[in-house]
């Protein structure tokens, strides 16, 4: 609702979600929440929320990309969190933390519990993956594929091939990317140039026997 709305929470986690007698879950303090529009209710700096939960465009403090899918993110690692009984990019300094969450993929569940179903944990990884585009366009399309689970019917995630996981890595890290191809072609040139020299010098050798 609060998406439809164009309000954005920005610090989804376990201590501010709610499950009342009924079952239902609330969702509840809005403090750091903001408008789609630009219109911030907080007027605070570009990082803000807990820093464990946060997506990478918000811990890179990119504001202006910023929409429901950074709430998204923080449900999948809230939800990797509640079936793991483990943090999601594991302790650590608030910089390394940073730098793992800005360019690192979520571990895949099932590596720290085995018990948990394959498709739930593609669920999980969906929902938390590096780029907002990778993820569910919607909450309400996160909620019908866990409905989908719970029901056991066939689930709408797929996972990445190593295709799509190599390609969404490269560009994460495009200077090494970059600095790889700048040193294959240096030694391309350098195995051009020494097959030319030796070569010549054997040509040279064959000439001065005959």
């Amino acid at each position: 609702h609060a998406h439809q709305m164009g309000v954005v929470h920005r610090d989804v986690k376990p201590s501010n979600l709610m499950v009342d007698s009924r079952g239902h879950l609330w969702i509840t303090d809005f403090g750091l929440a903001m408008t789609q529009a630009g219109t911030n209710l907080t007027m605070t700096g570009d990082v803000v929320g807990t820093l464990r939960y946060m997506s990478p465009e918000q811990v890179a403090g990119k504001r202006r990309v910023l929409d429901h899918r950074t709430d998204v993110y923080s449900l999948g690692v809230t939800l990797f969190e509640l079936l793991t009984l483990q943090p999601a990019f594991g302790e650590g300094g608030r910089r390394r933390l940073m730098s793992r969450i800005v360019e690192g993929e979520l571990r895949p569940p099932r590596r720290v519990n085995r018990a948990i179903p394959k498709d739930l944990e593609t669920i999980v990884l969906k929902a938390a993956a590096t780029e907002p585009s990778g993820r569910y366009a919607a909450a309400q399309e996160l909620a019908d594929d866990l409905g989908r689970f719970l029901e056991h019917k066939p689930i709408r995630a797929r996972r990445p091939s190593p295709v799509e996981r190599l390609t969404k890595w490269a560009r994460r890290h495009r200077s090494v990317v970059w600095s790889a191809m700048v040193l294959v072609v240096m030694s391309v040139i350098s195995l051009a140039v020494i097959t030319v020299l030796v070569w010549q010098k054997a040509e040279q050798r064959a000439n001065a026997l005959a």
